[in-house]
């Protein structure tokens, strides 16, 4: 009997291609395990099928709750990055100061500072800014739709830390999920005012789109706390779940569950399915509806089918399945054991060939590989060498990115620091004084606002460019500080040195004839405050710029386009 079955399997079979038996082989194995499924399935209630729906249905909800709240917190993140902010904060305080210019200004800005973080959020709608009386802060909204915002936010409960969402209706039909989140004071933690943040439906549709249950399942957001229907996955007229889906989100809320599996009937008497999941830190639930007839009809349909072709195919498959697989498994566990003794170094195994299948062409072509193989590995090695090489050099140049700023091609505040703190470590060494020029182009806001970001962004260039055709020696380094601010560090200059190179820096922006209306001088000029010092171990990098610092700000003071020397005494002007 043996022998038999090693003819069969080990000479006949093999005279056959591989694929056509593996074809035979999936075709009549595979009937073996839908049999017993069908089988099973005979005995099963509809109680089992409901089983093996919740465990899928709950954890695609609980997904979808995952996805939601991620895309939730990023507006919540990019709010709280807001509120923190600088430019939120002196807002606010211009717009409690008592100074009526400064209230009205304030007023006049906010809608430009919500415009900078959420313009470029094609999905944000709405922004608005509340004081802590819930009046929207901008002077040319329409009275009734700030009216309806004041509401909303009136009706929202304490907000203390994260953001509160909420379904605002805008008008004419449509709706939005609003985001509020309370802005404090960070000097002293008082409430300042509310975000307003209005966020189109359609952004979290394509989470549902990716989420098919089959069986007409759809998914959708409801309110627990009034049943509103906040997103839908269909389209649907329905702007308030059915009750007794609600009635089941409350008792599982009252279990302390926040995902769930439940059964209900629905006000048009059908029976349905719902995989619940509960948005974390909101009155939110996601809901899977699947009814219950379309489930159990296309169990009973497959149980059926399964049935009867495994009745029928089973006793062939079960032969045929272990001829084939023999006729398989043992020229590939011989394979597979030369692969293993050539991935362990040894190159000179060399497999059997026997048959004209293609297992034996396998083996043919893993008898030729062996024998390349250390030729092979040697030309990887090689490209191995070269892609290192490439690599490094490719990190070079992103090292040199990071430390320029996009705008001027110098260098920029990151790398400022480094510099500074590394020229001065050099100067105490060598005991040779320290140059430094803060360099602010004057009048430059008003510049801005005459001829718009664009020129305002070239005149920063060309006065960069200025700065690189004055710093002559390698070791200068010209750094864009911030806005309209420059920083030149000059190793080994002495204060004569130093101020004729800011005087001749300060002349040449003046004589390029940059014409500036709103400026006193006509034209695009600087002011220049420069710090020259002999530092020690204890001198802090802080300290210098302070002192360039303050002597930018005295050539200010002194009438602009100046250059002014400062000392540890400038610091308290």
């Amino acid at each position: 009997m043996r022998k038999r079955l090693d003819f069969l399997s080990r000479h006949f079979l093999r005279r056959i291609a591989i694929g056509y038996r593996l074809i035979s082989a999936f075709i009549l194995v595979s009937l073996l395990p839908l049999l017993i499924s069908g089988l099973l399935a005979y005995g099963e209630t509809s109680r089992a099928t409901q089983d093996k729906v919740r465990a899928y249905s709950v954890q695609v909800v609980q997904q979808i709750s995952q996805n939601l709240l991620l895309r939730m917190e990023k507006i919540e993140d990019t709010s709280e990055a807001l509120a923190l902010s600088e430019k939120m904060q002196r807002l606010l305080a211009d717009y409690y100061s008592g100074d009526a210019d400064a209230s009205a200004a304030a007023r006049n800005s906010a809608a430009r500072v919500l415009l900078d973080t959420y313009g470029a959020l094609t999905y944000v709608n709405q922004k608005y800014l509340l004081d802590r009386d819930r009046q929207v802060i901008d002077p040319q909204i329409f009275a009734p739709l700030a009216s309806s915002i004041g509401r909303v936010a009136e009706e929202a409960p304490e907000l203390t830390g994260r953001g509160w969402w909420t379904l605002y209706h805008a008008g004419h039909g449509q709706k939005s999920l609003a985001m509020l989140r309370e802005v404090r004071f960070t000097a002293n933690n008082r409430p300042a005012g509310v975000l307003f943040v209005g966020v189109h439906p359609s952004y979290f549709f394509d989470i549902f789109r990716g989420a098919d249950l089959g069986y007409g399942a759809s998914i959708s957001i409801v309110d627990a706390s009034d049943g509103a229907v906040v997103v839908q996955s269909r389209e649907s007229s329905a702007s308030q779940a059915d009750p007794a889906l609600l009635g089941g989100i409350t008792e599982s809320l009252a279990q302390g569950r926040d995902s769930d599996f439940i059964a209900y009937v629905g006000a048009d008497k059908t029976p349905y399915y719902a995989a619940i999941a509960r948005l974390p830190h909101t009155s939110w639930w996601v809901a899977s509806i699947t009814p219950s007839d379309r489930l159990n009809a296309d169990t009973r349909s497959v149980r059926d089918k399964i049935i009867a072709i495994g009745l029928v195919c089973f006793a062939v498959s079960l032969l045929l399945s272990a001829l084939i697989s023999r006729s398989i498994s043992v020229p590939l566990q011989r394979l597979v054991a030369a692969m293993k003794e050539a991935g362990s170094g040894d190159t000179t195994v060399r497999v059997e060939q026997h048959g004209n299948d293609e297992i034996a062409v396998l083996s043919r072509k893993f008898n030729e590989m062996a024998g390349k193989l250390q030729q092979n590995r040697e030309v990887l090695e090689e490209q191995v060498r070269l892609r290192t090489r490439e690599l490094e050099r490719a990190n070079r140049k992103l090292e040199a990115l990071s430390a320029t700023d996009g705008l001027t091609g110098v260098a920029n505040r990151r790398r400022f620091d480094e510099a500074l703190a590394n020229e001065m470590r050099r100067a105490v060494r060598s005991g040779q004084s320290l140059a430094l020029l803060m360099l602010d182009v004057d009048y430059f806001k008003k510049y801005n606002d005459r001829y718009g970001h664009l020129a305002g962004d070239e005149c920063l260039r060309i006065v960069a460019r200025v700065l690189q055709k004055s710093s002559r020696r390698a070791t200068d380094l010209v750094a864009r500080y911030g806005g309209e601010e420059f920083s030149v560090i000059i190793a080994e200059c002495d204060t004569t040195q130093a101020l004729q190179q800011a005087e001749n820096i300060c002349q040449a922006i003046f004589e390029l004839k940059l014409p500036h209306a709103d400026s006193p001088f006509g034209y695009i000029s600087a002011s220049i405050g420069v710090a020259v010092l002999l530092p020690d171990e204890h001198t802090a990098p802080e300290q210098m710029v302070r002192i360039a610092d303050q002597a930018l700000y005295h050539a200010k003071y002194q009438g602009r386009n100046r250059v002014v020397l400062g000392s540890d005494a400038t610091q308290g002007l």
